[in-house]
This record gives structure tokens, C-alpha cells and sequence, in this order.
């Protein structure tokens, strides 16, 4: 709804709050802010400086061409004052990320801004990780708050050009699968760089600018001298010949020769002769020689591995990502017949260099050992143990997420859990952010884990999994992987006949929706939900889908229509005897009748939502009705009124920590000051206000407070720009 003289939102009808340029996604503008907007729960603290690489390699060997493609690209960013960007390509097990980690750690210190890293999975054909799971994660990772992270992928990849703007930064996109993937995570700034590894020849980079490395298996004497980094230098110079014998049949990959090291190793009676797992491949291998000498090497390390560490290999090979925590292991150990001492079977699996470990209690997968666990589980495991497997890394992650959602969202209403096959002791968190950051940091993996489950036909867990994601995406948003969860749980809780799992999901969908707007495919699943609450006679639901509507329409301006959703709402939640719902009702309806010029009926509901949240100590709830009886009083100029509840509102703030809320009220505090011809307070209000937004990222509006600021600074005179 435009400001009108009848209807200037903070009640001046000269209050203008437009945005220039074009605006990817939601913004939500301070002068007319509405609905449940709030982000107490969760206070944000601007994060460290992200330092997001995986370790250095410890035994990094030569690759000196490369290391010059890189240094050069560093000294031309640095002559040319302009970001750029180096692809190095190669087969599986080649050393790329290697020898990108290798040359970034070596040159951290002219990235002093940020390291950041991406896992695009591009041995995924199917489900490479796409630019718009990675930039929320990046601009969050800059201390942009969730809330304003653009929901489209064009507003992304402008924001994180904005965010990085004189900042030195590197990114490692690892294991790319296409130029498309890589385009949006390119930082702009000058002195940047972005490295790429992909199993593919990006040449279409080129175009960018890109410098392109093309990587060999290493030279011979290289090969050897690998091995005599890992196996002992002595050991190999005793018997030179073997040696350069084994690293030829290991095809000279720095990742065969890992694995023939880490057998001479653990097997100190062993002879180089002995390691090796036949006929020399020779010097000059084709690329299907070289598929076969990767995996003849895989195959000798695997049979030499005990019993219980080969079952607990194939085992994980199940797991739908590369990458898991110490707890997976021990749920898969568990299935009949049980795997004895798990977490020494991992520590043999390390010491074969089968997996790696870059922080404790968390464990890799190379892709290429994945794929080798995989094929070895289907030769060797009967197909009822590798089923049961996947029933239990399923219900295994379903178990840990509803207990960590029940700490991030605790006044959620759930239906009884359903699992296959019952932890049996699942997961739990001893508070909010512990259990947020486990969320969030297993996203990826959780999103895998329900396309397991549905392509394994356990709808049941595919919705459940969807469901326990509530919390993280109320508090951190990632919509694509928002919308697609949901969309993918809605259609498995169909399946399997769950109808309240499926109205909960198109409720959540419908939010998700509304927050990108696209609001007809939001209304279309609001709808549905709405059907399916009635049908099954859920009234508390059906009000939860009311109040969704309501705030739907009124993001649109259609506030009739909103009024009429809320009210709706209301009788239902008086009907159930729903007191903090209630409250919420009378608090949107007063919200709408004051945006209407009802004022009289405006105070009347907000006073009553008042009335009914003052000291519940549910400052999700007093806090945004507070704000907007502050911006009823300040509508029909009763600025001390409007000054005590807006103060009241930023009392309670003060140890919320950083949240949006306190930016809005204090420019609203602003407008109350300017009015009372007050406008050193009011430039106090907007700098603080634009202190808050820049912590959040919310840039848009840190600009438009900024602008407030310089309006009113002493010798601006009357026709200085209003913004």
C-alpha cells in the first residue's frame, strides 16, 4: 500500500521510503514493516573472518608448473588491481584440490578477508550442488544476517559482489562440474582469487579470464619421492628400483601411491616387491590404464584391511555424502551382524588413507574411494544387510534432527516420530546454538539422506526429515533447499498417506513461498494446506493456516483481505482456547485497521494483544505488538504515547543481541524525534539503526538510514534528498 495522506504508514504523509535499482528477493522496508517480522530467538553475532579450507596437504609433492600458473594469476590480480580465476582440471586422484590447498594456505596472508570454500560435487552428475545452495552459506559466512540473504540466485550473486567489494578474498570451488556452477561464486574484488577443480576441461572459463592448469600424473622421480615422504625415505632408496616399479603401478597418482605408502606403513615386514599389486602398469598409461591401476590399488589396500574395518567400509560406502561424524558409523555398526568397536575400525580406515579426517570426529570420503566402497558393498554384501544399512543411516539422521529441532523450536507442536528402525540412543543438544549449527552444518547431508529415503520408497522418513528442518529455515534462511525439501516432503507424506504431514509440509511450503515471493504459488499452497487442516479436523492447524494467509495478503497490500484471513483465524484460535494465538490475531488485525485509518479499532485490538502478552516473557510475540502500537499512536500523532511503547519495545532488546527489530524501532524512534523537531536525536536513532543493519548485511538499509543521517546533518538545508 503506497503512503497516502489517509494512510502514511508512521503518520506524516511526506514519509517516503522507496528503494532504487532493482531489488532481487523480499526487502523488507523499515516505514512500512509488518507482520510477524522478528528475530529474537536467534541473535546474530557478526561472524570471524571465514577460514573455511580444508587442511594443508602434509606431503605435498612437486606440481611446479601448476604453482607458476598460480603465482602468476596471484601477481596479475595484484598489477592489474583485478580479481582472477585458475582452473585446474585432471582424472580422479590427480592432486587437484591438492595442489590448490597446497598454493592458498602457502598464500593465506594476501587473502587476510576470507578463505572460503565450496564442495560443488561434481562426481555427482545428477545432483552437483548448485550456486544457489553455496551463496547463502558464503554471504552468511561475511556477516550477512539469514534475513537478508536475497532469495533469488541473480540477487545472491549481486550481494556477495556488494559484500566482497574491497575485500581480498579467496574461494575454492572444489570438484565443479560445469562453468555454470562456478560464474556466481567469482568474487569481483580486486586482489581476489577464485580457484576451480573439476575432473572436466572448463575451457568455456577462458571466456572469464580464467588461467587453465591441466593436471598429469606425477613424473616418476616425483612418484618416488611421494612414496619416500610417506613410507620412509630410507625404505625406498634400499630398494630404488621396486620403488619406481610400485609408483608406476600405481599409474604415478599421488592418491595410489598414498594408499601403497599407508600399506608399507602399517606392514613394516612388508618389501616394496611385496606391495605391489602386480605387473608394472609402465610408464605410459592409457586413461582406462590408468581407471585399472586406481582400482587394482584400491582392491589391494581393501583386502589387506581386517575383517570388521572392510564391513564397516562397505558399510558407509551407503552413506549418501563424503563427509559424516563419528555417530553415523556407530549407528551402521549396529546393524545385525554388529560391527565390534566401531571407532577403531575408523581409526584402521584412516590409517589405510581410506578416509581422511580434517577435524575430530568427523571423517572424508576422496569421491573416488567412495564410489570403490560402493562397487565393493554390491559384490560383497548380500542386498537385505546393504537395505538395512540405509534404514539405519536414514532413521540414524531423522533421530538427530527432531531432537536437534526440538531445542531450535521448542513450542512446536509435533506428531509422534516414526522410524524403520528405532535409535537406540539418539542424539541430543545441550542448547539453541549447538543444536542450530549442527542443523546447519549437516544440511547438505540431511538433504541427501531424504533423496535416499525416497528413492529407497520410505516416504515416512522422506516428509519426517523435511519437517525436522523447520527450525534451521525459520532461523537461517537457505530457500532453494527450503522449497525443494519440502516440496519433495509434501509429495512423500502424499505417498505414504500422512495427511497431517503433508498439510504440515504445504504450510511450511507456503512460507517459504510467500518469503520468496512468489505469492500465487504461495497462496496455492497455503490453500492446499488449508483443505487438508479441515479435512482432518485439525483446528489449531487451520488457524496456523489462516494467520499464514492473512500475512500473505498483507505483504501484498491487500489488507481487506488480510483482515479478513486474521479474523477468521481469531474465531478459531478463541474457539481452542488458544491464548498466545489469540494474541497474535488481535495483534495483526490492529495492525491492519491502524494501515487502514481505523484507529479507533486499531488500539482497541492491539491494546487487547497487549493485555493478554505482557508478562508471558514471550518476546517473539510482545515485542512486534509493542512496535506496531508505537506506529498506531504515531498515525494519529500521539507521539508520547507512540515514544513509550516503541521505547518499551527497545528495552527489551537490549539483550537480544544484534536483531533487526531494534533497526527498525530506532528509525522509527527517528521519525517520533524529527517530528518533535528533535534532529540530533533523530540522527542518533538512524546511525545506531544503521549500525545494526550493517552487522546484519542488510545493506539496502543501512543505505536508506544513512541517507536519513546525511538529510539531517546540520547545514544540509530543506532541499537536501529525502530517501
Amino acid at each position: 500500500m503506497a503512503p497516502s495522506d489517509d494512510h502514511a504508514p508512521w503518520g506524516r504523509s511526506d514519509t517516503r521510503n522507496d528503494l532504487s535499482g532493482t531489488v532481487h528477493g523480499p526487502s523488507i522496508q523499515a516505514n512500512t514493516i509488518r507482520g510477524d517480522v522478528y528475530i529474537g530467538a536467534a541473535a546474530w553475532q557478526s561472524p570471524p573472518v571465514p577460514k573455511q579450507l580444508l587442511p594443508c596437504p602434509r606431503h605435498f609433492t612437486n606440481r611446479s608448473a601448476g604453482l607458476r600458473v598460480l603465482d602468476r594469476a596471484l601477481a596479475r590480480a595484484r598489477s592489474e588491481n583485478a580479481s582472477v580465476l585458475v582452473s585446474i582440471s585432471g582424472p580422479p586422484g590427480v592432486g587437484k584440490t591438492s595442489l590448490a590447498l597446497w598454493w592458498l594456505h602457502r598464500h593465506s596472508e594476501n587473502f587476510a578477508d576470507g578463505q572460503l570454500y565450496a564442495a560443488l560435487e561434481g562426481h555427482r552428475d545428477d545432483q552437483p550442488t548448485s550456486p544457489g545452495r553455496v551463496l547463502p552459506r558464503f554471504l552468511q559466512a561475511l556477516g550477512v544476517h539469514p534475513d537478508h540473504v536475497p532469495a533469488d540466485l541473480a540477487g545472491q550473486t549481486a550481494h556477495f559482489r556488494t559484500v566482497t567489494a574491497g575485500r581480498r578474498i579467496a574461494v575454492l570451488c572444489d570438484n565443479a562440474l560445469s562453468a555454470a556452477q562456478i560464474r556466481p561464486l567469482i568474487p569481483a574484488s580486486a586482489g581476489s582469487i577464485c580457484v576451480v577443480t573439476s575432473r572436466r576441461h572448463l575451457r568455456s572459463l577462458a571466456l572469464d579470464g580464467a588461467e587453465l592448469v591441466h593436471l598429469d600424473p606425477l613424473d616418476t622421480d616425483s612418484a618416488v619421492e611421494l612414496l619416500g615422504n610417506l613410507a620412509g625415505h630410507d625404505r625406498v632408496a634400499a630398494d630404488a628400483a621396486a620403488a619406481r616399479e610400485l609408483v608406476n603401478s600405481c599409474g604415478r597418482f599421488p592418491l595410489a601411491v598414498t594408499l601403497s605408502a599407508a600399506l608399507l606403513v602399517t606392514r613394516p615386514g612388508w618389501s616394496l616387491a611385496t606391495a605391489m599389486p602386480g605387473p608394472t602398469a609402465g610408464s605410459h598409461l592409457t586413461e582406462e590404464d590408468e581407471e585399472t591401476s586406481m582400482e587394482t590399488r584400491l582392491d589391494q589396500v581393501y583386502t589387506a584391511l581386517p575383517e570388521p574395518a572392510a564391513r564397516l567400509y562397505r558399510r558407509m560406502s551407503l552413506h549418501p555424502g563424503t563427509e559424516f561424524d563419528a555417530g553415523v558409523p556407530e549407528a551402521v555398526a549396529a546393524v545385525p551382524p554388529e560391527i565390534p568397536a566401531p571407532v577403531d575400525q575408523l581409526a584402521t580406515l584412516v590409517h589405510a588413507s581410506l578416509l581422511g579426517t580434517h577435524r575430530p570426529g568427523r571423517y572424508r570420503f576422496h569421491d573416488l574411494i567412495h564410489e570403490h566402497a560402493r562397487h565393493r558393498a554390491e559384490a560383497d554384501d548380500h542386498p537385505d544387510l546393504r537395505e538395512l544399512t540405509v534404514q539405519r543411516i536414514i532413521d540414524h539422521y531423522l533421530a538427530t534432527a527432531n531432537s536437534a529441532d526440538r531445542v531450535v523450536y521448542p513450542q512446536r507442536r509435533r506428531p509422534e516420530s516414526e522410524y524403520l528402525l528405532p535409535p537406540r540412543e539418539p542424539r541430543t543438544f545441550p542448547d539453541f546454538a549447538t543444536a542450530l549449527a549442527w542443523l546447519d552444518d549437516e544440511l547438505g547431508t540431511l538433504m541427501a539422506v531424504q533423496r535416499l529415503a525416497s528413492a529407497h520408497g520410505h516416504d515416512s522418513a522422506a516428509w519426517q526429515i523435511a519437517d525436522a528442518l523447520w527450525g534451521l529455515f525459520r532461523y537461517v534462511r537457505y530457500p532453494e533447499d527450503w522449497i525443494t525439501s519440502y516440496e519433495r516432503g509434501a509429495a512423500a507424506a502424499r505417498a505414504c498417506g500422512h495427511r497431517l504431514g503433508e498439510a504440515r509440509l504445504r504450510t511450511g511450503l507456503g512460507v517459504a513461498l510467500r518469503d520468496v515471493g512468489r505469492y500465487a504459488e504461495a497462496h496455492g499452497a497455503l490453500g492446499w494446506a488449508l483443505v487438508l487442516r479441515q479435512e482432518i479436523g485439525d483446528r489449531r492447524g487451520e488457524a496456523l493456516v489462516l494467520h499464514n494467509l492473512g500475512l500473505l495478503f498483507l505483504q501484498r497490500d491487500e489488507l481487506d483481505q488480510a483482515g479478513q484471513w486474521f479474523r477468521t483465524a481469531l474465531a478459531i484460535r478463541e474457539e481452542v482456547a488458544d491464548t498466545r494465538g489469540t494474541a497474535r490475531e488481535h495483534s495483526a488485525i490492529g495492525e491492519v485497521e491502524s494501515l487502514l485509518g481505523h484507529h479507533d479499532d486499531a488500539l482497541r485490538h492491539l491494546t487487547k494483544a497487549m493485555d493478554m502478552i505482557a508478562g508471558t516473557a514471550d518476546l517473539s510475540s510482545e515485542v512486534p505488538a509493542r512496535r506496531r502500537l508505537g506506529q498506531a499512536y504515531l498515525r494519529i500523532g500521539d507521539r508520547p504515547a507512540a515514544r513509550t511503547h516503541l521505547d518499551a519495545a527497545l528495552g527489551m532488546l537490549l539483550d537480544a543481541g544484534t536483531v533487526f527489530d531494534e533497526g527498525t524501532i530506532r528509525e522509527i524512534l527517528a521519525e517520533v524525534a524529527e517530528q518533535d523537531a528533535d534532529p540530533a536525536s533523530a540522527r542518533d536513532h538512524y546511525a545506531r539503526a544503521e549500525e545494526v543493519y550493517r552487522k546484519l548485511g542488510a545493506l539496502p538499509h543501512a543505505q536508506r538510514a544513512a541517507g536519513h543521517q546525511r538529510r539531517l546533518a546540520p547545514g544540509a538545508g530543506p532541499d537536501a534528498p529525502r530517501t
